[in-house]
């Protein structure tokens, strides 16, 4: 390295690697650029090299004054070394303290003062009584207390004393600084009235207490009654500026003491004096401070008559640098819960915040957001306003509820301090809730903020934005720490309050930890009442006729989405679908879980066990809520906009689940809401996957829904149609009693004129899919067959005479209404296919096929019934020829009559030969 204003030589440029040696040939721009970048380099270099001397430079500055300070420190320590001179018997007036009464401290002292030598060194003098010495000086300020010109000239000297720095041996003692001390407040006490001489006394002071050691070599008596002096005439300087009013009183010159004297400074260079002396002092009297019983009326005073009279004055309030330093003496004070509340009940803490805000009004469009937050005042006033409340849940509870509802500033430094406290002491917010009520009077805070906020010019900009973006947070943060269950006890208590039920929702939604307690224990805890009883609040919201303006919600809703619209927040949607989603997403994991926890026992609900989920869910009005949302028109209810399709979907979803794990559950909801599709499309996939085969009963009920759902919505939508006919299919190939059952209560003679006979068909073909016929339903095979075969000649009835020519409508219209040949010939088909069927399983053949031949017999004639004897014939025809009454001339004719009613249809005619074959015994 060159040395400092050396030349630099470079040195010699560094041979580029083989790789990237730049060729001149053909490459000249490249070199060109190269050559710019090595000037440029070089100039940089320069630079720092010009900015090293000078940083050189400004190191031996520095050297020298450290050299300087070094030598003074030495001084001074050469003169603590010497002996200390012993205080008079006049010092020992001004010793105890008790209260106020300064004049009195320095009532009887005597002393005088002798000319200093050249080097302006203050000579010590004997006192008779004691033989201690203290400057002459002092000793006479302490003899003459009253006489204005000597304490003058006697602070004069010791200011000057103070000051010096040449070196001489004049640094005060430990006795000597006392003594000067205690006759600097001697003069608040015994010239209230002498601004100039109070100044020069408040300077003295000043240089005193910045003596190192200063403050460990005092005693706390003289510093006590120097803090109790200058806050007593700091007090009566602030009321002679108010009782005055005008601003010559403040800043201006007042008169001078004496003729020919120097005029006295003004209220406002005094009070700025002041407050930098009892800065320096408040950090000595820690120890006095803390002790409530000695220091209350001290504090009190303090803040009640100087901190808020200062900052509550008008003339004085508007000195940017007086607000400061009257400001900072709060964070001085030791923060013990009683000096807090002092703050709080002295009118301190409000006269901070008018101050704050007056601070705003005056700089209203100054300067930005930022520079505004980062001043001086503003910085301060924040300092103080959070140590008041630092640490002190009972004050920043008082203060949100009633006390400074109104005051966003205070607000926003309380709410702050909430949120700060759990970090340092864990357990804070269940406290807030536990014995401070902090989640009603959190509520209070934001409606009085969600008015103020709505009523401003401009929300987005209003200071009560801020607030209730604060009452959120703090909100949520008590709603995380709350135990479940107490959790689901307020969300009960406050079910009215619209914006807790949010904030709850919400914070469920974004924490699964929590989404699951609360669906592991929803027995316990009441969740699904909380839950539904939140979902069918937020329906309210939307309820109304569709004329009615959308913008015109109930009451109180407009004014909890707009406050929710002012805060932006992501996590906190303004409308109340969302919320409704979040109740969905509840309930289905309630469901999810009880389904997890059964799986064990048994695939489904007990209707019996009034502990299961669904069971719950349903009773506590969830089936209502999701029939108003899936179809608010065929539920009796008109919504004012239409769900999203987020909240229909997840609707749905709750609703399969709830029916896939009670069918009895699924079967009530078909029954009640017949006019919903959603509820009769989910209700037919849960009985396709659960069809009752425990519950017969039940089972016939849910036909009995089906056939009317069918017939009302299978003409204009045939999706829903199959589905109901697949839930009937499952049904009936369930049980054999059931298609029984069904076969004598829906006959075809109580068919209507428009109503399908698809239910019949599907019916009939289950049994065609049945593996086998179990010994437990062959006492059920006789009727069933001959229904079968009723249904068969049933069909064709009308269609045909006994000559096999078509029959007069005239004839049978008067029973039933006839059949058209593509109906009929399903049915046919049908049962003649469940018949042969029934042939091929039958569990002790030729059983199935007496039966039938019987059975067609008996219902081929079209006028006549079949004789008793003729059924006794039949049976006790055995195992000879014909199957065992196989050719019975009857059935065959009947037979042979279906054939002739559908001569083109190949199905039935070859199922009609095999059925032929059969009863021929061929």
């Amino acid at each position: 390295q060159a040395a400092p204003g050396s030349s630099l030589a470079l040195a010699p440029p560094i041979p580029w690697p083989g790789a990237f040696r730049v060729t001149w040939g053909g490459r000249g721009e490249r070199a060109a650029a190269m050559t710019d970048e090595v000037d440029s380099l070089r100039q940089q270099l320069s630079q720092l090299t010009e900015e090293r001397e000078r940083w050189l430079q400004e190191r031996e500055r520095l050297n020298e004054e450290l050299e300087t300070l070094r030598s003074r420190c030495q001084r001074l320590a050469k003169a603590a070394t010497r002996p200390e001179p012993q205080r008079t018997d006049a010092a020992c007036q001004t010793e105890a303290i008790s209260g106020t009464d300064l004049a009195g401290a320095a009532g009887g002292a005597a002393g005088a003062i002798s000319p200093s030598g050249g080097d302006g060194e203050v000579e010590a003098s004997s006192t008779a009584g004691s033989g201690s010495r203290v400057p002459p000086v002092v000793e006479q300020m302490l003899r003459s207390p009253k006489d204005e010109a000597i304490q003058l000239r006697g602070i004069e000297a010791l200011f000057a004393q103070q000051t010096q720095v040449d070196g001489a041996p004049g640094a005060t003692s430990a006795p000597s600084l006392q003594a000067s001390l205690e006759a600097a407040v001697a003069v608040f006490g015994n010239h209230p009235g002498n601004r100039a001489l109070l100044l020069k006394a408040c300077q003295l002071l000043s240089v005193l207490l910045a003596e190192p050691g200063a403050q460990r070599q005092l005693p706390m008596a003289v510093l006590w009654q120097a803090a109790q002096a200058v806050v007593g005439v700091s007090i009566q300087l602030i009321a002679d500026v108010a009782s005055s009013g005008s601003a010559d009183a403040l800043s201006g010159a007042g008169a001078p003491a004496k003729a020919g004297s120097a005029a006295s400074p003004g209220a406002s260079k005094l009070l700025t004096w002041f407050l930098s002396l009892l800065a320096l002092l408040l950090p000595c009297l820690g120890s006095q401070l803390h002790s409530q019983a000695q220091s209350e009326a001290f504090v009190h005073d303090l803040l009640a008559n100087l901190v808020g009279k200062l900052l509550s004055c008008a003339e004085l309030a508007q000195q940017e640098a007086l607000a400061l330093k009257c400001v900072q003496l709060l964070p001085l004070l030791p923060m013990e819960p009683w000096v807090q509340k002092v703050c709080l009940n002295s009118g301190a803490v409000h006269a901070l915040a008018a101050a704050y805000l007056r601070w705003k009004r005056s700089n209203a469009g100054g300067a930005s957001p930022g520079a505004a937050a980062e001043a001086a005042v503003p910085k301060a006033i924040n300092v103080a306003v959070r140590g008041v409340f630092t640490d002190n849940l009972e004050l920043c509870v008082k203060a949100v509820d009633d006390t400074f509802v109104n005051d966003e500033f205070v607000c926003l430094e309380v709410l702050d301090q909430l949120r700060s406290m759990e970090k340092r002491r864990r357990g804070t917010f269940r406290d807030l809730d536990k014995d401070h009520g902090i989640i009603r009077k959190a509520l209070g805070l934001w409606a009085f903020h969600q008015r103020a906020a709505l009523e401003a010019s401009d929300p987005q900009t209003s200071s009560s934005k801020e607030v209730l973006q604060k009452v959120a947070e703090l909100l949520n943060a008590v709603i995380l720490k709350l135990p479940p269950q107490l959790l689901l006890q307020r969300m009960k208590e406050f079910e009215s309050m619209e914006v807790f039920q949010r904030l709850a929702l919400a914070a469920i939604h974004a924490n699964a930890q929590l989404r699951l307690q609360l669906a592991v224990n929803y027995m316990e805890n009441g969740v699904v009442t909380a839950i539904v009883g939140c979902m069918q609040m937020i329906l309210q919201i939307y309820e109304g006729a569709q004329s009615v303006a959308a913008s015109v919600p109930p009451r109180g809703t407009a004014g909890v989405e707009a406050a929710f619209r002012i805060l932006q927040d992501e996590a906190l949607p303004p409308e109340g679908w969302p919320y409704l989603l979040y109740c969905l997403e509840v309930c289905l994991h309630v469901l999810s879980h009880w389904s997890a926890t059964k799986l064990s026992l048994q695939g489904k609900a007990d209707v019996l066990d009034a502990r299961a989920a669904p069971l719950l869910l349903a009773q506590g009005g969830l089936v209502d809520v999701l029939a108003e949302i899936l179809d608010p028109k065929a539920a009796g209810v008109e919504l004012r906009e239409k769900p999203p399709s987020q909240v229909t979907q997840k609707a749905l979803e709750t609703l399969q689940a709830l029916f896939e794990q009670n069918g009895h559950i699924c079967l009530f909801c078909m029954q009640h809401y017949t006019e919903v599709k959603d509820m009769v499309r989910l209700g037919c996939e849960s009985l396709s996957m659960d069809p009752l085969t425990d519950f017969p009963d039940m089972q016939q009920q849910a036909v009995s829904q089906l056939v009317g759902s069918f017939e009302k919505f299978s003409i204009d939508d045939e999706r829903l149609g199959r589905k109901i006919l697949k839930a009937l299919t499952v049904l009936f190939e369930s049980s054999y009693h059931l298609v029984s059952w069904f076969l004598q209560q829906y006959g075809l003679t109580t068919l209507g004129e428009l109503q399908s006979l698809d239910v019949h068909v599907e019916a009939v073909r289950a049994v065609a899919r049945a593996p086998y016929w179990s010994a437990e339903d062959a006492p059920l095979l006789p009727d069933f067959v001959a229904l079968l075969a009723q249904l068969l000649l049933d069909s064709i009835e009308g269609l045909v005479d006994e000559g096999g020519s078509p029959a007069k409508p005239a004839a049978v219209t008067g029973r039933r209404r006839i059949l058209d040949l593509t109906e009929a010939e399903e049915v046919v088909s049908a049962c003649m296919a469940s018949v042969l069927h029934l042939l091929l399983i039958d569990p002790s053949p030729p059983t199935v096929l007496r039966i039938l031949a019987r059975s067609l017999a008996r219902h081929g004639e079209a006028d006549s019934k079949v004789e008793a004897e003729g059924e006794g014939d039949g049976d006790k025809d055995g195992g000879g020829g014909g199957a065992g009454g196989g050719g019975d001339e009857r059935a065959v004719n009947a037979v042979m009559r279906v054939m002739q009613v559908f001569p083109s249809s190949d199905r039935v005619q070859l199922n009609c030969q095999h059925l032929l074959t059969s009863l021929l015994g061929e």
